[in-house]
């Protein structure tokens, strides 16, 4: 499965504590990219689906959460750090 910016936050979102995950994943920008992975396994209500969404965010190594908040959703003012 090709990831976009999106799916990506939505996966790495799930490896932060749970409260960082739901503020993230609260946003509405990715509520239709966070039904696709639900339908896909890789997520669900608690967070990511393991093995699957676990190790589809681990995989995820080129690019900081951060930096794709940034990039792709900078009106949600949300950093990790």
């Amino acid at each position: 499965m090709h990831f976009n910016p999106r799916d990506q936050i939505i996966l790495l979102a799930g490896l932060l504590p749970t409260a960082q995950r739901k503020r993230i994943w609260a946003l509405r920008d990715l509520r239709p990219r966070l039904a696709v992975l639900r339908d896909a396994g890789l997520v669900d209500s608690s967070g990511l689906c393991d093995p699957a969404g676990v190790d589809a965010a681990r995989r995820i190594r080129h690019i900081t959460l951060d930096d794709l908040l940034a990039e792709h959703l900078p009106s949600a003012g949300i950093t990790t750090g």
